[in-house]
Formats: structure tokens, sequence, C-alpha cells
């Protein structure tokens, strides 16, 4: 309790420096950008070691064991680890042997997450912007063991096949969207050549390589999430995923909501930063009533 008190005093006098000395930078940007680097980060890495994670030389480690690059030339967001990790947003136990596939790899912060769980045999992690790949190459060579299960792909998935020029940003690449420009207003943009494959295709080939497994889905791909389920659902596939963890973005879930419910799935929905075109959607596919 001691401990928490200081922490909080702490948090507080560094919160009341910093304000002051916002007050006098004239630059709204430069605002933000001091806040979140003296307050934010600083309070984010106070989060992750309060839940027992340890930080050495850049490397984030859980409790797990899932070693986690956070360098900051990477610009390496920690909520995601502290989203994945300690919100448990994707946790999921299961003692049924199951296959993962992972729309939106971006760090393969959850793929490997979803590695640890043994009922998981193999996942499949799709990430289509090269500079954000590599980023979770270097995740998946510190962690050699739990990599085994994963087969990290180049390519993202959508309702047809296609070659795409898109911008690219490092500093938003947690948010990169093959649908929507996340990039407008910044600085560092370049353009990347983007493949996306026919998601039923892909997930189709998958299921028939795997016809004895469950097979679980989580997506979290910045708004293509609705053009690959309308693909799915076109090919009578969304009713053959048992498991469905999507983060949904830019638009109410409705039509979303309407694909799996049809499709028999039983749906929660949760909502965050009090907006309803952002937020969770967890599906499962309800078994025969015999």
């Amino acid at each position: 309790m001691f401990c928490k008190s200081v922490n909080a005093k702490s948090q507080l006098i560094m919160k009341i420096l910093v304000n002051l000395l916002c007050y006098f930078v004239p630059s709204e940007k430069w605002r933000e950008k001091i806040k979140h680097h003296l307050i934010s980060i600083r309070n984010q890495r106070r989060e992750l070691l309060d839940y027992g994670c340890t930080i050495d030389a850049d490397i984030l480690t859980t409790p797990k064991g899932v070693k986690i690059d956070v360098s900051k030339n990477l610009d390496f967001p920690l909520y995601l680890v502290i989203e994945v990790f300690l919100r448990s947003e994707y946790n999921l136990n299961i003692t049924k042997e199951s296959v993962l596939i992972d729309i939106g790899m971006n760090r393969a912060v959850a793929s490997l997450l979803f590695a640890t769980n043994e009922s998981i045999k193999k996942i499949y992690a799709y990430e289509p912007f090269r500079p954000t790949f590599e980023l979770a190459k270097k995740n998946l060579f510190l962690n050699p063991k739990l990599s085994e299960k994963i087969i990290p792909l180049n390519f993202g998935l959508g309702k047809a096949e296609a070659k795409l020029e898109l911008p690219y940003s490092a500093s938003v690449s947690v948010g990169m969207s093959i649908t929507h420009n996340v990039c407008k207003g910044r600085q560092d943009v370049e353009k990347e050549t983007v493949f996306i494959k026919d998601a039923a295709k892909e997930i189709i080939s998958i299921i028939e390589k795997n016809k004895n497994k469950h097979i679980i889905v989580k997506c979290d791909c910045e708004g293509a999430e609705l053009e690959i389920f309308e693909r799915l659902n076109e090919e009578n596939i969304v009713s053959k995923i048992d498991v469905i963890m999507m983060e949904y973005h830019f638009e109410k879930p409705d039509r979303l909501i309407n694909i799996f419910t049809k499709n028999d799935f039983a749906v929660q929905v949760k909502s965050v930063y009090g907006k309803s075109e952002i937020g969770y959607i967890y599906a499962v596919r309800m078994g025969k009533k015999y």
C-alpha cells in the first residue's frame, strides 16, 4: 500500500512538471510528443514491470517467457504488449487441438502469445506490410521454440488478389491499413508495395489441410475485416470456423455481427474508447442440438 501511494504521488508530480514544461512549448504537436514520452511511455513501462515483465537491454520478457524487442529506434508501442498480455484481449482457454489464423500479425505479439498454448498446434500469421513484417521476424527470432509453430506470411487477405501501392508510416506501423489511409498529416510517409490474396481461397486451403483441428481466427487488420468476412461468407466458409476474435475499426460492427449470427455464432461485442466504430468482437459457433 505504501509503495502504491509513493508511485501515485510521483506520477502526480511528474504530470505537474510535464504540464508546466508544456506551458512554454507553443506547438501542440510537440506538447503531445513530450507528454507521450515523459508520461505515457513511463506509465506503460511501470505497468508492465508491475505485471511481472522484465526489460533488459531493450528486450522485454513476459511472465510466460515470451521475448519482445522494444527498442526505442523501432518505435515499439508498449501498449501492444499491455493489450495482449495484461488486458488479455485475446485470452483463450481451450483443450482441443486447434489451428489459429492470425490476420494482422503486426509485430507477432499475439501470435507468440497463442504459441504458448499447447492446444494450438499451428499458426498462420499474415502481415502485408514488409517493414512491419521484418519487425515481426525479429520477435520470432527471439523465440525459436514458439516460432516453430508460426508460419509468417508477407501478404494480406481481401476480397480478391491484388497488388497495391500504399502509404506506410513507421511511426504508426501498429495501425497500418490496406483499406484506409491512416498516414494523413505525417512526415515519415513512404510508398509500399503490398500483395493481397483472396481470403476465401487462402482460408479454405488451411481448413482442408487441418480437417481434424478446430479453426480459430484472430483478426486485427485495421478496416479490412469487413471485406474479408463478406468474402468468406460468399463462399460459405464462415460456418467452417469455430472461434473468431476480432478488433473492428472505422464503422459500427452491425454488418459483421449479422454475418456471424446468420452462421450460428454466439457474439459478444465490446466497444472501446467510448466509440461505436472501434472495439472487439468475440464469436463462438454454437454446436448442433441433439
